[in-house]
């Protein structure tokens, strides 16, 4: 029995989108249970799975990403801004002392935007699409590597004890990406989580994290 709870344990955990499920009431704890010895192959009885699966229930109750959910639906404020556009480059001196030159470039009071993004070989710039033109004059163009159009931002207003709860960009990420949405780009400056979609699913985007932070507005 011991070795029945390990492998079903084991199964659940690798697999969110029925840890959610079951967390939820919305399966079947039988079905599921035949669903898992014929995907794991297992010497095990029906019943014995079931066993497991409704101990994981009771053991798991203070799951990480249960708790991350929790509270992510205290989550303060949620906004989303089109209209932008994604320039990658070579991150080498000369680039680097061009970037300061962006800020002049940016009419903050006019909400433009500019988000910059350094990693160890590239550095992201995402700008309003109407900036595109006098931001890549900016660079050489053999230093650009990629401009993305038709980006949208999500912008997530994050409650004080998200920086330091386990699991809340897991949570965010798995849910997206369960609804078919995929994440670009992404970036923190506690207490905002920024997030970049395409712009033709920022619509579902919104829906699926207004759900996720607002829960209690469900029908």
């Amino acid at each position: 029995m011991k070795n029945t709870v390990g492998e079903v344990w084991k199964f659940l955990d690798s697999n969110p989108c029925i840890k959610r499920d079951l967390s939820l009431g919305l399966i079947n704890q039988r079905a599921l249970a035949k669903y898992i010895l014929k995907q794991k192959k297992m010497n095990a009885t029906l019943d014995a799975v079931i066993s497991a699966i409704r101990r994981y229930e009771l053991d798991r109750q203070d799951d990480v990403s249960i708790i991350a959910r929790k509270l992510i639906s205290q989550t303060i404020n949620l906004s989303t801004r089109s209209g932008l556009v994604k320039i990658s480059l070579v991150k080498d001196d000369d680039v680097q002392r061009s970037i300061p030159r962006l800020y002049e470039n940016i009419n903050y009071s006019r909400g433009e935007i500019l988000r910059v993004i350094q990693a160890t070989a590239s550095i992201k710039v995402l700008i309003d699409e109407s900036n595109q033109e006098d931001i890549t004059d900016l660079f050489p163009k053999d230093k650009i590597l990629k401009i993305t159009k038709n980006v949208a931002e999500i912008n997530i207003h994050m409650h004080p004890k998200m920086e330091t709860t386990y699991g809340i960009l897991g949570v965010i990420a798995n849910e997206l990406a369960i609804n078919g949405i995929n994440i670009v780009e992404m970036m923190s400056c506690f207490p905002e989580m920024l997030l970049f979609v395409k712009e033709e699913d920022i619509l579902k985007a919104y829906q699926v994290l207004y759900q996720l932070c607002h829960p209690e507005n469900i029908d």
